[in-house]
């Protein structure tokens, strides 16, 4: 079901019909997720006693379930479903948007008190009647409508298209550059077979434009077609020139402007934008090992990023090099159609049950989603409640415990102890792939990747090998080990990711008084909140230093949408003030910076001595955001003036 469909449907009336209300009912008894049916029972009746003690949900691997038996499970579908039915016999109508009072008992009875700090977060990620609490209340016309203000947007990815549609709300002109022929970012770059988001889609889409996916964890096509829908909804694809790469940037100290550099279609043009926003994300840019010999390969060999559909796996002696979010969805997926498929795994990653990962939203669960007022707003709420507090607290090292390479912590022992209960019981039969897929790293010090038991079903499949032997060389025939062995291939796929810390690569930045971002950026990329760098006025990144999540439990799209909205902010605040530039305060971003470091050092990827994409080359965390969600969104609700330099006259 498209965004608008969506939309069109959560605002029509009740169900009114009496055969309406008797589907209702079968699809209730059939498919109602009971969490969500309590909710949006509690909150569509204005009766909150439905939301028993007795009945309240619990955490099963990141999912909310009501722990009772099969007969008390069918009381609470009748007793929902005889709430709902009476509410419209009484002529009520669908939902309106919740109160804070009203989030804050729903919100304690899902989650106890430590929902308090949530609930304007919630309030905002929960939309009803249309009404966006993330869009601008202002507009420039009202406030500046003689300034010219224009802003250069690099990247049409999630975060570039939600920065159009704040700006486009705030009538702020704007164009978008995209070296791509189309929107979507890395859902548009990667097209390997089996990539799906790992975090459910109900929560990895904007607040603003809700949608009943097809899957639970959407694939890579409808991931990709949501993100062009919203663009053509909001009319954005007038304001974004494709196929156009930003080569540099350089501010111009006279002007007060930015003079970006673009190449598009072979020809090379100046613009003048007076803020440039670096929509460009963390993970852009393929990266290949630095192996000997790499371009000595006679057969078929790419990146997972890159990846060629003309080559055809039936029958292939196929290596692959890497094991880690992109090779654990590919590398299933050859092995169904090659002959052999070797594996090189030098470090293994812990992996997170999720048995909903492969599967569809389909049956009585969809038919609610798109037809019970209500529904598909508290799915979403409850996947938000029980996952925005995150798991952070588990990954920070305790000075008064022992910590190793097994914890940091007794509560990181705690789960490191429950993922290897599950891991332990599926290599039973095949002890010699425990060290493959049991990391000798504490959780949290990598990225964790979902599963749903495909991973170690594919390891034990007769043509797949797996081997730990550290590679020498790339040869005309094959791969190299140490060991001395060699092994033959027909293609090799390279799923080692991405240059992560080299942020903003290859662009050239200059900003006031000359000073070069990639100087700035020599012992690591840095930025208050992620987002700005003292010296490089009306200059802001999205999905910055410091930004990846990895145990907090919201999506990047989150992030990008809590960014975007302190983005418009700070340009109000400068229209109002009658300012030209803007300039982080080189003691604000030094004290941010500082506890970044600090706190980063005392999380398990900090801590750890495991090669990850988490560190940069000199050893330091420039990728993970340390702190809560709860945190970020209360520090980009609002722009705080004194943290800035602005530069008044017009």
């Amino acid at each position: 079901m498209t965004v608008q469909e969506l939309n069109t449907r959560q605002a029509a009336g009740p169900l009114q019909d009496l055969s309406e209300r008797s589907e209702l009912q079968s699809h209730i008894r059939a498919g109602a997720d009971l969490p969500t049916l309590l909710v949006t029972t509690a909150h569509t009746t204005g009766d909150l006693s439905v939301l028993r003690d007795e009945w309240r949900p619990v955490d099963v691997l990141g999912v909310a379930e009501c722990n009772l038996s099969d007969e008390e499970k069918a009381v609470i579908r009748e007793e929902c479903y005889r709430r709902l039915a009476d509410h419209t016999r009484r002529g009520g109508g669908p939902p309106v948007r919740p109160t804070y009072d009203l989030l804050r008992r729903i919100g304690e009875w899902f989650l106890g008190s430590s929902i308090e700090p949530l609930i304007p977060l919630l309030a905002e990620e929960l939309i009803f009647d249309g009404h966006d609490l993330r869009q601008p209340q202002w507009n420039k016309q009202t406030i500046a409508p003689d300034v010219a203000f224009s802003v250069a947007i690099v990247g049409a990815g999630e975060s570039g298209i939600i920065a159009a549609v704040r700006l486009k709300q705030a009538g702020i002109p704007f164009t978008i550059y995209e070296k791509n022929d189309d929107v979507g970012g890395t859902w548009l770059e990667n097209q390997y077979p089996g990539c799906r988001v790992d975090i459910n889609s109900f929560v990895y889409s904007y607040a603003s434009s809700p949608r009943v996916w097809s899957d639970y964890f959407g694939l890579r096509n409808e991931t990709l077609s949501y993100l062009q829908q919203v663009a053509k909804d909001n009319g954005l694809y007038e304001h974004i020139k494709f196929g156009s790469e930003v080569a540099g940037a350089v501010w111009s100290d006279e002007e007060k402007v930015w003079k970006l550099t673009v190449k598009c279609a072979g020809a090379t043009e100046t613009v003048s934008p007076n803020m440039i926003v670096f929509a460009v994300g963390q993970l852009n840019r393929p990266k290949m090992p630095e192996i000997a010999g790499i371009n000595s390969f006679k057969g078929e060999a790419f990146h997972s990023a890159r990846w060629n559909h003309g080559v055809k796996f039936e029958g292939k002696r196929v290596g692959v090099i890497g094991t880690g979010a992109s090779a654990c969805q590919f590398i299933p997926q050859i092995a169904n159609i090659a002959a052999k498929v070797t594996v090189f795994a030098r470090t293994a990653t812990w992996l997170l049950p999720t048995p909903s990962l492969h599967e569809r939203v389909e049956g009585s669960e969809r038919w609610l989603l798109e037809n019970l007022p209500g529904y598909a707003q508290w799915y979403r709420g409850s996947l938000l409640m029980l996952q925005i507090p995150g798991i952070l607290e588990h990954v920070v090292v305790d000075p008064n415990y022992a910590a190793s390479e097994q914890a940091v912590s007794e509560s990181n022992n705690f789960v490191r102890q429950q993922l290897l209960q599950w891991l332990e019981a599926q290599v039973a039969d095949r002890p010699d792939l425990r060290s493959v897929v049991i990391p000798n790293s504490p959780v949290g010090s990598k990225r964790i990747v979902r599963d749903n038991g495909a991973w170690v079903k594919t390891l034990k499949r007769d043509n797949v090998v797996v081997v730990k032997e550290k590679i020498s060389e790339i040869t005309p025939g094959g791969i190299g080990c140490a060991d001395g062995t060699n092994h033959s291939f027909d293609v090799i796929v390279y799923g080692t990711g991405f240059h992560a810390s080299k942020f903003l690569f290859p662009i050239k930045v200059r900003g006031a008084n000359g000073h070069s971002l990639q100087d700035a950026w020599k012992d690591g990329a840095r930025a208050y909140l992620g987002m700005t760098i003292p010296h490089f006025p009306n200059m802001v990144c999205m999905y910055g230093p410091n930004t990846n999540l990895v145990v907090h439990g919201a999506s990047i799209v989150m992030f990008s949408e809590l960014t975007a909205k302190y983005i418009v902010d700070a340009i109000r605040v400068m229209l109002e003030k009658g300012a030209r530039t803007m300039d982080v305060r080189e003691e604000v971003f030094a004290d941010y910076d500082k506890r970044v470091d600090e706190a980063n050092k005392v999380r398990a990827w900090g801590y750890s001595k495991v090669n990850s994409w988490y560190k940069d080359a000199n050893g330091r965390v420039g990728q993970n955001y340390p702190f809560t969600a709860a945190e970020f969104y209360q520090r980009t609700s609002a722009i705080v003036a004194a943290d800035f330099h602005f530069g008044l006259g017009r």
